[in-house]
């Protein structure tokens, strides 16, 4: 459980930060999509470093941790795959700079819908964390770019909400998973509106 608290910390705060850069940026073009594409080169090789060498004996996740790890290591490679993928569009300059936030989903949409899940309310946190980032990406294409911070910022509550503690956790106190979703949604929308209170601010000084 302690492996399942820091595989969802980290990709969590990787969420919580990218929508938290997109409410905060003044500049919604070549800005964002730069400090998307570093945050996703950093984020996932941080991630793949911690879970493959020190968290698990060096490539340990192949031998022994677990299909789960694996899947969570082989997403956030994609997130450092995409994020150079963005370094790569700012040069080209006609490619549309939200193809990696949909190819991200996409994948990760498809790798969720098979992610195991021992208790009932990881599976439900799970599904909303998917249907949440396909929100985002659809306001990312249509380039509504605080509803999808907003968006995106409430997936990263709902993936944190997934791990296999808090799912057992809930299981084993009786509590509705769909209630438990509903909680971290909640605070994710609150914390959304923090940042929208700080762009506010910064907008009025």
């Amino acid at each position: 459980m302690v492996d399942q608290f820091f595989g969802h910390l980290g990709p969590s705060a990787f969420l919580v930060a990218l929508g938290a850069f997109a409410i905060l940026s003044g500049d919604k073009g070549v800005r964002l999509t730069r400090i998307e594409a570093w945050l996703s080169i950093c984020a996932g090789a941080i991630y793949i470093l911690v879970d493959t060498f020190i968290m698990h004996p060096p490539l340990g996740i192949f031998d022994g941790a677990g299909h789960a790890e694996q899947e969570h290591v082989g997403l956030m490679g994609l997130v450092l795959a995409l994020g150079l993928c963005g370094l790569v569009i700012l040069r080209a300059g006609n490619i549309p700079p939200s193809l990696p936030v949909v190819v991200g989903v996409a994948v990760a949409a498809l790798v969720f819908t098979g992610h195991h899940q021992h208790a009932a309310a990881g599976t439900v946190a799970h599904n909303a964390t998917v249907l949440m980032l396909v929100v985002a990406a659809i306001f990312r294409v249509l380039e509504r770019y605080t509803e999808y911070g907003v968006a995106i910022i409430v997936s990263g509550f709902l993936f944190f909400s997934a791990q296999m503690g808090f799912a057992m956790f809930v299981e084993s106190s009786g509590t509705s998973p769909q209630a438990w979703v509903t909680y971290w949604a909640t605070a994710g929308f609150i914390s959304s509106t923090g940042f929208l209170i700080v762009r506010r601010a910064g907008e009025q000084a």
